[in-house]
């Protein structure tokens, strides 16, 4: 696992400048200087063994990304190149494959990068060689069935990013998009990661069906997963913290402080408590318009894996409806990411580390 040190930096001694709201809970440090310093480690945890990524490469994706000087097939080939280039090597199993409908009636399914122990460098490579126009109709059944023969090799969780515009071709002796994602869902640990170029109701519904074959499954539209590099990471691992305190001069810092929101059982409401410091949080990112959010959802080990996984989802989603309903924070500055049970910070056998684990870690960044 790599790992990265982040300095939280404690105000202790002489000439701290420094700004705060309820020191325990919100904190915006703007200059300080200081004496102590907590040391906080950061392993990155796998989330999935496998990642395939499936490239539309029909004339659709010739089409102008909305508001952007650039077509979607390049956009979309120059963000892969680039969070290639810092996706942490944690012993994945990766694909990278391209479909269309055209030359044949069932479709064409390219290997690029066949499933193999993901290497940066290679992987990049085979970034290179998709190509920078679209061509023939789009089929996203063949991208599907093309998929289901290469997880038919795999054992572990898979996360399927995928690139679509949500329409696809009737024919014969091929199955409809729904029908095969339902049975990949049954017959594979998969999570489906669309990212979506959809046009129209129909397709953007389509879309939102196949993804709904389980809790894991989402829809990204294309604009927001350029704009936001955390819906790959998040797709593929977490982070779990440990910290310790040193003594070593420290001159200068701007960050944010906030604990984590913590949920009753079986609940996704934000108590009063955690919208004070929501409502804190959201006059700090309308201060600094660079600045963005990740909310990580999480429960705590009752009941079962799907419902958790759901469970953490809606939690996820609710920090995020409030900075965005309630403070008015514009959508796309906040990420929410969902892991259910996984990576607890305390204890499931007891009452009190259940409801630690009850909680949406927010992350803030630049």
């Amino acid at each position: 696992m790599k790992r990265r040190i982040i300095i939280m930096l404690v105000v202790f001694g002489l000439l701290s400048v420094w700004t705060s709201v309820d020191v325990q809970a919100f904190r915006i440090i703007t200059k300080a200087m200081l004496e102590e310093e907590t040391v906080t480690q950061t392993d990155l945890i796998r989330t999935v063994d496998n990642f395939i990524v499936l490239f539309d490469t029909s004339s659709s994706v010739n089409q102008m990304v909305p508001g952007r000087n650039v077509s979607k097939i390049a956009a979309a080939k120059a963000m892969l190149k680039e969070r290639n280039s810092w996706l942490p090597d944690l012993g994945y199993n990766a694909g990278l494959y391209n479909y269309t409908n055209f030359e044949t009636l069932t479709g064409t399914f390219e290997e690029i990068y066949g499933m193999k122990p993901y290497d940066r460098t290679a992987f990049g490579t085979a970034i290179d060689q998709l190509p920078d126009k679209g061509e023939g109709p789009t089929m996203l059944q063949v991208g599907l069935h093309g998929l289901r023969k290469v997880l038919n090799g795999l054992s572990g969780k898979t996360a399927v990013i995928m690139f679509t515009d949500g329409t696809f071709n009737i024919n014969r002796g091929i199955k409809r998009p729904m029908q095969i994602a339902q049975e990949i869902a049954r017959d594979h640990d998969v999570c489906f990661y669309l990212i979506s170029s959809a046009k129209v109701d129909a397709e953007k519904r389509l879309l939102e069906g196949v993804t709904a074959v389980n809790s894991c499954s989402r829809v990204v539209p294309l604009s927001t997963f350029l704009d936001n590099p955390h819906y790959i990471g998040g797709a593929l691992y977490t982070t779990r913290t440990t910290s310790y305190q040193r003594l070593k001069p420290v001159t200068r810092v701007v960050g944010v402080e906030l604990e984590n929101i913590l949920f009753d059982f079986n609940s996704t409401d934000i108590n009063g408590e955690y919208q004070e410091k929501l409502s804190m949080l959201g006059d700090y990112l309308k201060n600094n318009p660079d600045a963005y959010v990740v909310a990580s959802g999480y429960t705590d080990s009752v009941g079962d894996e799907d419902y958790n996984m759901a469970l953490s989802e809606r939690r996820a989603a609710s920090a995020k409806a409030f900075l965005v309903d309630q403070v008015g924070i514009d959508a796309d500055r906040v990420v929410d990411l969902w892991f259910g049970e996984l990576n607890p910070i305390a204890d499931n056998g007891t009452a009190q580390g259940r409801q630690l684990n009850r909680r949406v870690e927010i992350s803030v960044g630049k």
